[in-house]
This record gives structure tokens, sequence and C-alpha cells, in this order.
């Protein structure tokens, strides 16, 4: 609920919202968020929202995918999902036991070619059998630049075995991750994708791909591993 942390005002505390930052609007973002709120891939304005993005659909998968471990509202809220942890007057404080972690692998990928139209991308996430936690979509620029020819658009990849990733420093223009994998993989970082960052392993720079529409992707090769993604413009 937005009259219990106004906007921006969880910056000071330097408390992560979904609600976002509002003199930075990604449009991918806003359309990610619609489509949550809405419970289908539907990207199409008006979103209902403008600078300040306002989820509330808390039993979106998506909102497990960005992490969202907790839920404030001014009411009682009933999901088989969240458990009441704590209240002080009329605010309550909900804990989503479905939250995904910020990274983490996955061990299929779906790959799709970027195109004008992005409701190919979304309309995977939103497949039943879809799997979130296990499944990514990994967009590229064109057709001839699959992870792992000769895959085909669509088709699913079974190479990737999953690992550990742990979090081990978090900034604002720098996050590093010690990974752990007994053979090639495919780590997810749910931050939103940029093009001014960078990402290497163990210092050599790697591709990062744009993942579940609106987040990073990198491969991961067999073994202990430090995974750094940084700003480069600094």
């Amino acid at each position: 609920d937005s009259r219990i942390l106004p906007p921006n005002f969880s910056v000071y505390y330097r408390l992560q919202s979904v609600d976002g930052y509002d003199p930075l609007y990604l449009e991918r973002y806003g359309e990610l968020i619609a489509a949550s709120e809405r419970g289908k891939p539907d990207i199409n304005p008006p979103f209902g929202f403008n600078r300040i993005i306002t989820p509330h659909n808390y039993d979106s998968k998506i909102i497990d995918l960005l992490g969202v471990k907790y839920v404030l509202s001014l009411s009682d809220l009933d999901s088989p999902k969240l458990e009441k942890v704590f209240q002080e007057g009329q605010t309550r404080v909900y804990e989503n036991e479905s939250v995904m972690p910020r990274a983490f692998f996955v061990r299929k990928i779906v790959q799709i070619a970027r195109s004008g139209n992005n409701e190919s991308a979304m309309q995977g996430m939103f497949g039943e059998d879809f799997d979130l936690r296990t499944m990514a979509i990994v967009e590229h620029e064109r057709s001839g630049s699959w992870l792992v020819p000769p895959i085909v658009p669509t088709k699913i990849s079974d190479e990737f075995q999953i690992g550990k990733a742990d979090v081990v420093s978090y900034s604002e223009n720098k996050v590093i991750i010690q990974t752990e994998n007994q053979d090639s993989g495919f780590l997810v970082l749910t931050d939103s994708f940029y093009p001014t960052w960078k990402a290497n392993v163990n210092n050599i720079e790697t591709k990062i791909y744009r993942t579940d529409y609106n987040f990073r992707g990198i491969i991961v090769p067999k073994g202990n591993h430090i995974v750094t993604f940084y700003n480069s413009l600094l």
C-alpha cells in the first residue's frame, strides 16, 4: 500500500521496492508489471500507472521472480503463499514464502529471436507449464546468435545444470556472485537489463542476455567462479 511507504521514501533507508524510482522509468519493466497485474501476457497500454509503478497482484508468479519477500498492507490479506509476521497499528507485514532468490541457475532455456513484438517472450513466461524457477526465456537480437546451436526459436534446451549461486556483495553499480556448478550453467540475475551493464566470470568478459523479458542472464562454465556484474560507465 503506497500510503505505508510513499514513493521514493524507501530510498532514504536503502530499502529495495518493486515500485521503482520515479526519475527512471524503464519501458520493459513497466510492461512486465502490467502483465503481472493483469495475470496474462498483455503488454498493451495503458498500464494503469505512470511514473510510479504500483503493483498489487501479490499472487502473481512475476512477483516471486522479482524477489518480493515482504508485502505491506493496511488490511488483512488471504493468500496461501503469504504468512503474517508482524503488525503495528493497522500496518500488516506479510512474508512471501514463494519468493525466489536474486540470483539462481535454471535448467532449461527457451530461446526467442527478438523482434518488434515483445509479446512472444511474455507469452512463454505465462505458460501454465513454464516454471520460472527452473526455466528462462532468452532473447536474441538476431536468429543466428543462439547460445547452444543449432537450437531453433521456442525450442527448449536441456544443456544446463542447476548449481549454487550466492550474492556476496551488492551495491548500486556492482554485484558479485560466487557460483559452484558441476557443468555449464545459465545464471539469472533479476536486476533489470540495461546496456551499460557488463559481466565477467573470473575477470573474463562474458555476454549478458536479456532474460525473462527484463532481466540478465549469462552462461557460467563448470566449476567454482566469481561472477561480477558492473556498470561500465563508472
